[in-house]
């Protein structure tokens, strides 16, 4: 006589309906719970193919990242390492070069594994990513960009207040004509980011067609800010304030600027966020905006923790300010 799915139900203490997902999809039922339907289907006699018992506890923190050539994610890592090597912690690192598959994969080990949760440095907003975040079984911590609209806990660069203080103090050192090198990729952290510019720009009594006007769509690449250097001069842009959102961008044009003769650029005033020391000493007139990312990795670790021992609690949404350093000594192009 066949084995029902209510006496396997009746015999591991749960629902029907967990048995169901424990024999569809394992990985996106908590650890506790398909362990305990997978041993009453052993006690009942019943072959498991492709399907072993996890570990109830773990010391493993998932991390996914995109691309961890990029600048500012290595800080978030190194962070992320001090909080988990004080705790006696590891760290699973997931580098998946934009492979959704890649992703995919890390993130059923960690649910089959019974990790402590995943913290996603990069997540993109699309169709299919968050169809990978809602069979997700165990806690996420968002880490520089989130998801909207879902319901999980996030450590973050406050991106509009980041944006409108940088164009405040640019317009503070008297610069009327600003603009704005943002990426061409659109995001939260981008609609943020040109928000808070074109903020600033209308509480200056700039009409709202110039201020949007002032922003500049290049991929945030050293390449991208090498060609829009070829188009500040090339078109003679009278700005004399440019806000850019990263030290690749702004490595870029400097290179390309410095090869120049051009007026425009001699009294350009550059404000960077996510300083890089590829930068600091190639730009005569360059202030940087320093975002926190050791503090914010290490505070990433925190509430992921707090999530795991207070499941219930109110989803934790932590927000941090950039800092503008000292502008370096003047000198010529």
């Amino acid at each position: 006589m066949a084995i029902t799915q209510k006496e396997i139900a009746a015999r591991a203490g749960v629902s029907c309906a967990t048995v169901s997902r424990v024999i569809r999809e394992p990985q996106a039922v908590r650890p506790h719970l398909a362990n305990r339907v997978l041993a009453a289907m052993r006690e009942l006699g019943l072959e498991i193919k492709g399907t072993e018992l996890v570990p109830e506890r773990s010391i493993h923190i998932l991390v996914v990242v995109n691309d961890l050539t990029y600048s500012l994610y290595g800080g978030f890592i190194a962070g992320i390492s001090e909080a988990t090597n004080e705790r006696g912690l590891s760290l699973v690192l997931c580098n998946s070069q934009g492979d959704l598959e890649v992703e995919k994969n890390a993130v059923s080990t960690a649910c089959r594994g019974g990790y402590i949760g995943i913290i996603f440095v990069t997540a993109e907003d699309t169709a299919d990513y968050r169809e990978l975040l809602r069979h997700i079984s165990i806690p996420i911590v968002f880490l520089n960009r989130k998801i909207e609209g879902l319901d999980h806990d996030s450590v973050l660069l406050s991106h509009f207040e980041t944006a409108r203080i940088a164009t405040r103090y640019l317009q503070d050192m008297g610069h009327r004509r600003i603009a704005m090198l943002s990426t061409d990729s659109e995001s939260t952290n981008t609609r943020a980011e040109k928000a808070g510019f074109i903020d600033a720009l209308l509480q200056s009594g700039v009409p709202y067609s110039v201020a949007e006007a002032s922003i500049f769509h290049y991929p945030n690449t050293y390449q991208g800010g090498f060609q829009f250097a070829r188009r500040f001069c090339g078109e003679e842009m009278d700005y004399t304030g440019l806000y850019a959102i990263s030290s690749e961008q702004t490595a870029g044009f400097i290179s390309n600027a410095m090869r120049r003769q051009n007026r425009q650029l001699k009294q350009l005033q550059i404000l960077a966020l996510n300083r890089s020391p590829s930068i600091v000493e190639n730009d005569p007139r360059l202030l940087t905006m320093v975002q926190p990312v050791k503090e914010m990795g290490r505070k990433a670790v925190e509430v992921l923790l707090e999530r795991m021992r207070q499941p219930q609690r109110d989803r934790m949404n932590v927000q941090y300010n950039a800092l503008i350093t000292a502008p370096l000594p003047d000198r010529e192009w």
